[in-house]
């Protein structure tokens, strides 16, 4: 697909939409002023206790994977991103089938796919973690399941910096020294994920770099790298040894 954009002169951006999220250009400002000097390791969290959408997301042929490839894909290019979207070097990971899609559990989980049948199978991981590191040393710790045994269903980010950190979701929250004190502190406005302003935020910024009116922010290469790093941690879990990613 990159091939044929380059060939043919046309613009192949990726829905990356959580780079679009209003919590995330919240968090640049402060990373533009270097609020938080030089974020060196983070932990990207997306875990369901009871959280499979039924349908193809279990049938691997079609979906390629499970939570890692569904939720966790979101999370590592979110927080590679805003870690300055460095070059990926290694990685380590490993997955597991040990719950399944909990079809014997009592209840929704409140995650359903629009078309799903009891034929489809359930072949793919249900819970993933992975440690991926960068050129410039930088780590990033990932956790991520459709099916786990929590207490509830877990959204998380977050970065750690040599002046200051910061945590990502549900709201924005900062951590730093100040006067000799550790000092954490909370935005007035509103920092939560404003989901009404996401995606129309992603295509008219798609829109901006047709008319030239801007640098495309998330383009085709960022997905191919995403890809790679995927690749690369279910090749490490079923080896059981890291990747060395070129």
């Amino acid at each position: 697909m990159i091939d044929a954009a380059e060939k043919n002169g046309k613009l192949l951006m990726i829905g990356f939409a959580r780079r679009y999220g209003s919590d995330t250009i919240i968090l640049e400002n402060f990373l533009k002023q270097d609020y938080f000097g030089e974020i060196y390791y983070a932990k990207a969290t997306y875990l369901r206790r009871k959280g499979f959408p039924g349908g193809w997301f279990g049938d691997k042929e079609r979906s390629g994977g499970g939570p890692l490839i569904d939720l966790g894909v979101h999370m590592i290019d979110l927080t590679k991103y805003i870690m300055g979207n460095h070059k990926p070097v290694s990685v380590y990971g490993a997955t597991f089938h040990k719950l399944g899609d909990r079809k014997n559990v009592i209840g929704r989980g409140g995650y359903e796919s629009a078309i799903k049948s009891n034929k489809d199978p359930f072949n793919v991981e249900d819970l993933a973690t992975a440690m991926i590191k960068f050129d410039n040393d930088s780590v990033i710790a990932v956790d991520t399941s459709f099916s786990l045994n929590i207490k509830k269903d877990t959204t998380d980010l977050q970065f750690f910096g040599t002046k200051g950190g910061a945590k990502l979701a549900p709201e924005l929250e900062i951590y730093s020294e100040q006067c000799g004190y550790m000092v954490d502190t909370s935005l007035v406005a509103p920092t939560a994920l404003d989901f009404t302003t996401l995606f129309s935020n992603e295509i008219n910024h798609y829109v901006d770099c047709l008319m030239g009116r801007a640098q495309c922010k998330s383009p085709a290469k960022d997905g191919l790298e995403m890809m790679k790093i995927l690749d690369a941690i279910y090749e490490s879990a079923e080896t059981g040894h890291e990747v060395i990613l070129k």
